[in-house]
């Protein structure tokens, strides 16, 4: 069964005919008119559906984050304790990203993001977003099968990583077996990306595919431009998206804009690279900034995961989110030095509105180089050449 997938099932008068336009994911959380259903709210004023999702969003996602924060404190105190809550914290996290989902509808909606569109690998995109989600993955026991072909689209990286990165825990949550490929359509030349989910749909509660998360990408692929469309088997919940190819004079200006980068960092070429980043998608976004450049990237999600990946292999290079910054950063870095025998070449990522975007480190022990979080595409490579050079 092949469905449209920006159709939805109505019911009553609200049906709509075959053939009909689908309604925009705004008239999706309208009620049907009846007593009350254009009442003004308390003050005078006429309810906005869109205030109301906001304020919606903000509450629940607050009030469960404060309850997720509880019990990672309590899992600190009574570790055995917590261990059998497992199922409460899973709720409680699912509830909490529903809300945090409402809120970036309400974003795309009301004020969607300029894009940048340039030529990608889809491939290499899909990879970002699946690197970044390896611990989710095996926390929750989902295995993933790929199948990622080279595929040139022309599109915004972030919105394209957040399309896939919003599918890919679309579909984790449905089942732990989870299926992406990327393709290039035969007929149309188009990159296709498809996502599946290997469960029986009939024994799954609606909510749980058509949820907040669902609204969200749906947005995204909109936004984006992205052909879509769902099939549901017995066995399986399949989601194809299909993206436009590049121009032959894109492909041009991409090939020489490669290759200019190509002579530039072949001085850094081997060197091992640690991205340390409590956010999955900052840690993509410089996967994605350091592709090309020959470069070995390891990540980390704490700093207690990057003392681990430092110890099994060295990194030349450190990149972290101010965020993490602080004496167990120091401590990495001294204990890098130790065995190195050389300082690493260290950039934080700058969070400030408005800050340069690329401040480079100045001579000390203890020299830091900074990028701004909004310049990781065009800055970070150069950076870490430059800082690297110092080093090396």
């Amino acid at each position: 069964m092949a469905l449209n997938w920006f159709s939805l099932r109505r019911t009553g008068a609200d049906r709509r005919t075959p053939g009909a336009e689908p309604d925009d994911v705004a008239d999706r959380g309208r009620t049907p008119a009846g007593p009350g259903a254009d009442s003004p709210s308390a003050d005078g004023q006429p309810l906005s559906w869109p205030e109301m999702v906001r304020v919606m969003g903000q509450e629940v996602s607050s009030s469960l984050a404060a309850a997720s924060d509880q019990l990672d404190r309590l899992n600190r105190l009574e570790p055995s304790l917590v261990s059998g809550l497992g199922p409460l914290r899973d709720a409680i996290e699912r509830a909490r990203q529903a809300g945090l989902a409402a809120q970036q509808v309400l974003r795309l909606h009301e004020d969607p993001p300029a894009q940048q569109r340039e030529v990608l690998n889809l491939a290499d995109v899909a990879r970002a977003a699946l690197t970044a989600r390896g611990e989710w993955f095996k926390r929750r026991h989902v295995h993933v099968r790929q199948g990622l072909a080279q595929a040139q689209v022309v599109a915004d990286s972030s919105m394209a990583y957040s399309l896939i990165d919003e599918l890919l825990q679309w579909a984790g949550q449905l089942s732990s077996e989870v299926v992406i490929a990327v393709d290039k359509s035969q007929r149309s030349g188009r990159a296709r990306l498809r996502v599946s989910a290997w469960c029986d749909p009939a024994t799954l509660p609606e909510g749980s595919w058509r949820s907040m998360r669902w609204v969200l990408w749906h947005q995204l692929a909109r936004a984006m431009g992205a052909q879509a469309q769902m099939e549901m088997r017995n066995d399986h919940v399949r989601v194809t998206l299909s993206l436009a190819a590049p121009t032959e004079a894109q492909l041009s200006t991409a090939m020489d804009e490669l290759n200019g980068q190509s002579s530039v960092s072949a001085v850094i070429q081997g060197c091992r690279v640690l991205i340390v980043s409590t956010l999955a998608q900052r840690r993509a976004q410089c996967l994605q900034a350091l592709a090309g450049y020959g470069v070995l990237l390891d990540q980390a999600d704490s700093m207690g995961q990057a003392m681990r990946v430092a110890e099994q292999h060295l990194p030349d290079a450190l990149i972290y989110d101010a965020a993490v910054a602080g004496p167990a950063m120091e401590q990495l870095r001294d204990r890098i030095s130790a065995r190195s025998g050389t300082q690493p070449a260290v950039i934080e990522i700058n969070e400030q509105v408005g800050a340069t975007e690329f401040q480079a480190s100045t001579i000390g022990t203890l020299s830091t180089g900074r990028v701004a979080a909004g310049s990781l595409k065009q800055a970070l490579g150069p950076a870490l050449v430059f800082e690297l050079c110092k080093v090396i």
